[in-house]
């Protein structure tokens, strides 16, 4: 999958709930069942608008963050082409 619109709506998302980069991937752990979660560099590379941004990511990290978070996954990811 890949982020939409470089990031923001996860930002904003982030903003709305009051979460910090380390707080989220916390909360990542607190939504999986495996209790894994993701990393907070993982999540630093979802928000960043720098050289450290990425855009795609694993199904698995999407899913976690948009469960984190309370958002649906397609207000925050897409599916990326194939």
């Amino acid at each position: 999958m890949h982020r939409l619109d470089n990031g923001y709506p996860i930002r904003n998302a982030m903003k709305a709930a009051g979460l910090s980069i380390e707080r989220l991937a916390e909360k990542t752990k607190e939504v999986d069942p495996a209790g894994y979660g993701i990393s907070q560099s993982a999540v630093g590379h979802m928000v960043s608008t720098g050289p450290s941004g990425r855009d795609r990511f694993e199904d698995r990290s999407c899913d976690l963050v948009a469960r984190a978070l309370g958002r649906p996954i397609h207000e925050l990811f897409g599916r990326s082409p194939t």
